[in-house]
């Protein structure tokens, strides 16, 4: 296999490409698609600014080849933007150039792309998305603008570099982050210091990833009053140190080979290190001989034409002095050379790979695919042709497919997203005898996973109707249905709701979908990452068929056990319900790799802290309710696209039946038609957040720790941890004014004239210092008040956990 360095360069040589299954265009929802499934896939320019210029590479794609590629739309903020030759499209590749950018309008491009494949009009929507920023304000400098990073140093790590500004120039800066471009892997390497405004540092998790040598430099995105600004070139952190790493060839394909008495290189060498004054030297030749030497500059090894080298069966054994501007390294045995009387020149027709009939996706792998037996060449060279289509150089950037230059063996990890086809890996040969090298293709066929299923479903009781009990009569209360149907609407699919925590219901599993091949399915409860009520989490219990229970209170009552105050006590904690996830792992009987999945499982429990009052309401105290339907909204976190969600106020309370068992029901007739033209609602406090991937970066709790997201998301929007000014309000609780700004918050309650809401997300605040997108659910504390009034810190205010955020890149809006 590779060397961990020439991974590394390897890396570095080309662009990351985002996960084909994630961050895929898909025709499917905009145009039919035809028998090959044709899909686009393009990367994402997030963040530029004017005076920039800027190529987004040709897209990779699925099916068969695209050409004539078009613009057929742009928009700015969702609105009709006439293109001045700001994007222009190669017709024939599909790379589009960002150009004449001076005079641009900030905000949110996105460009629609079309394309003929197989004789077929695809038109791509918002394919491509381009957030235009202002300038600079005057006044902000970064110092220093390179920072060195010697990784010889014993704490070499903590190198940074500070935002400041000039007093006289009032330029206050309320946000801080580093531009997003999606071609540059290493952003994830740096962040803002989240204890020091404005500092610049290296991330801990990521240090290791830095290679000597190399240069990385950041674009910054700062916010003000006036809005965001892009500071190009803002900063640029160098790392060096002495050599390190020196590589020449595979230790597979030691020793090499050199033909007597002609004239024998070495390959140039790569290494790890600063390249100023950086030079090569022999120090040492096992056995001792002067004959050979070496490049000073390339560190290439040779032997002149007519050298008195003798054949011999013992190697020559290197070592080598690699030394720059801050120090230098002997390479033990790095290189060996065995003088042979004749290197066999490659015989095409015996460079062969066997086909690899089956791949699958999801799991599937591939090691160490060898040439064939018979291979006719001396000391060879393989590596990867520059013919490959896009997508498999997509994966080989990525180090998923990789191949043993020595021996050309071809491995494919198992997180790989090929695409269902027969894909060919193109491979050059190479040796002293045939320098251009003959190209052969090792074909695999991937094959869809028959274990992979969609969706989990436990169906939801968010589809039955409330009740209306007319009489408002508590002892002829009609209960709240509350019984588990399958879902006849996705968006309400696992969510159930327990008004007061009560009448819980077991879940059976309803539905699997699964259109690829019959599997069998297991269930475990994923431990360790919820959020919500613990004692809801700590009473279930998740049996291997998928039966979710719960254990009841220790009345008999049938209640959820809510809290540590008794469940008929209506004063008792607003309840927050419950927000995990269910590993559900598809397996079957063929040698196809098992599916796992974690799929969210939603329950709500709303209840006011206690009886309350509204004179202008009714006269009698009652417990107050917000319901929303659904509790839960979908939210892209990349472009800020929400699926709706109606409101309803309830009253809530409980009725003794001759069975001792509490029912709930509802009161909304007569005067209480009138409440919403009252109601005040808004986030309030206590957030929590619960991951629903294997980021690390992204973990689950609330914001006190720079681990957990939402730490990170306050500190895109410049607000401190510590404060109650949190970015997801829209009133000012103390004053009643409105009080928002896309500058500093990340989400918010917004009233429609028609007397309901809609969540508002700032599309570009909920990412973590890595650069990626939540995956996840957040709650939180909601307030509401029904006397008119907007001031939600004191008085007749409500606090419930009415309405949860499911954050998902893929979800495109309803």
């Amino acid at each position: 296999m590779k060397s961990k360095l020439l991974s590394t360069f390897s890396m570095l040589r080309f662009f990351i490409v985002a996960a084909l299954t994630v961050f895929c265009v898909s025709c499917d929802k905009t145009e039919t698609t035809d028998s090959t499934g044709f899909i686009l896939h393009y990367l994402g320019v997030t963040d530029i600014g004017p005076g920039m210029s800027y190529t987004l590479q040709a897209p990779t794609y699925k099916g068969s080849a695209p050409y004539d590629f078009t613009i057929t739309k742009i928009t700015l903020d969702e609105e009709t933007f006439s293109n001045n030759d700001n994007f222009v499209i190669n017709v024939e590749t599909g790379e589009i150039t960002i150009q004449n950018t001076d005079g641009m309008t900030s905000g949110m491009y996105s460009i629609s792309v079309g394309c003929y494949s197989n004789g077929k009009f695809f038109d791509f929507k918002d394919a491509v998305q381009v957030n235009m920023l202002l300038a600079v304000p005057e006044g902000v400098t970064v110092e220093p603008a390179e920072v060195l990073v010697n990784q010889d140093e014993e704490n070499w790590a903590e190198a940074s570099a500070q935002v400041s500004t000039e007093a006289d120039k009032h330029v206050s800066i309320t946000g801080y982050a580093i531009a997003q471009d999606e071609t540059k892997p290493y952003l994830s390497y740096f962040t803002f210091d989240p204890n020091t405004k404005g500092k610049i540092i290296i991330r801990e998790s990521e240090k290791d990833k830095l290679v000597a040598g190399e240069s990385y430099t950041l674009n910054l995105k700062l916010t003000t009053k006036a809005g965001e600004h892009m500071y190009n070139n803002a900063v640029t952190f160098k790392v060096v140190s002495k050599p390190r790493d020196l590589f020449y060839i595979e230790t597979e394909a030691l020793p090499d080979l050199f033909e007597t008495g002609t004239e024998n290189k070495s390959v140039i060498p790569t290494i790890a290190g600063a390249k100023e004054e950086l030079k090569f030297a022999i120090k040492s030749v096992t056995p001792e001989t002067t004959a050979f030497t070496i490049n000073e500059a390339t560190g290439q090894i040779s032997v002149p034409e007519g050298n008195s080298l003798e054949i011999s069966e013992t190697p020559y054994v290197f070592t080598i002095t690699a030394s720059n501007a801050y120090g230098s390294n002997d390479f033990e045995g790095i290189y060996s050379v065995k003088v042979v009387a004749f290197i066999e020149p490659i015989q095409p027709e015996t460079f062969n790979y066997t086909p690899v009939n089956k791949l699958y996706q999801l799991g599937g792998s591939l090691e160490s695919q060898k040439p064939d037996e018979g291979f006719v060449g001396g000391a060879p060279t393989f590596q990867f042709d520059e013919s490959n289509s896009e997508e498999i150089k997509a994966q080989i950037a990525q180090n998923i497919i990789s191949i043993n230059s020595g021996t050309g063996a071809i491995s494919i990890a198992n997180n790989h997203t090929l695409t269902a086809k027969t894909h060919s890996i193109q491979v050059r040969v190479t040796n002293k005898k045939n320098k251009e090298g003959v190209v052969k293709a090792l074909t695999i066929t991937v094959l869809k996973n028959p274990n992979d299923f969609e969706y989990v479903s436990w169906g939801t009781n968010m589809e039955n109707e409330i009740t209306i009990n007319p009489g408002k009569d508590k002892n002829n209360a009609i209960p709240i249905d509350t019984s588990i149907k399958q879902e006849q609407d996705e968006k309400y699919r696992n969510q159930f709701r327990f008004i007061h925590g009560r009448d819980a219901q077991d879940l059976q599993v309803l539905h699997v979908e699964n259109k690829n091949g019959t599997s069998s399915y297991t269930y475990e409860l994923v431990r360790n990452n919820y959020i919500g009520e613990a004692d809801i989490f700590n009473g279930i219990n998740v049996l291997t068929d998928g039966k979710i229970t719960f254990t009841k209170a220790d009345n008999g009552n049938g209640n959820l056990k809510v809290g540590k105050a008794n469940a008929n006590n209506g004063t008792h904690a607003s309840a927050k319900g419950c927000i995990f996830q269910v590993k559900v792992t598809a397996t079957n009987n063929n040698e196809a790799p098992a599916v796992s999945k974690n799929i969210p499982i939603f329950i709500s429990t709303p209840k006011a802290p206690s009886a309350t009052k509204y004179e202008n309401v009714h006269s009698d105290k009652l417990v107050y309710t917000i319901l929303c339907k659904p509790f839960v909204v979908r939210a892209n976190p990349k472009t800020g696209k929400c699926s709706p969600f109606t409101t309803e106020i309830h009253v809530i309370g409980a009725a003794e039946k001759d069975n001792g068992i509490q029912k709930n029901f509802s009161l909304q007739k007569g005067d209480y038609d009138t409440w919403t033209n009252f109601i005040s609602w808004d986030f309030r406090d206590d957030y929590s957040y619960c991951n629903f991937d294997d980021n690390t970066t992204h973990g689950t709790g609330n914001n006190a720790s720079p681990q957990n997201l939402l730490a990170q998301v306050w500190s895109n929007c410049g607000v401190k941890q510590a404060t109650t000014n949190t970015p997801f309000r829209y009133y000012n609780h103390e004053t009643g004014n409105i009080d928002i700004s896309n500058n500093t918050k990340a989400a918010y309650i917004k009233p429609t004239s028609n007397g309901q809401y809609e969540l508002v997300i700032n599309g570009d605040v909920w990412k973590g210092d890595d650069n990626k997108f939540a995956n996840g659910a957040v709650m939180g504390a909601m307030r509401f008040n029904l006397a008119n009034s907007t001031s939600l810190d004191s008085g007749t205010n409500i606090t419930q956990y009415s309405l949860f955020i499911w954050f998902d890149e893929t979800y495109e809006g309803n």
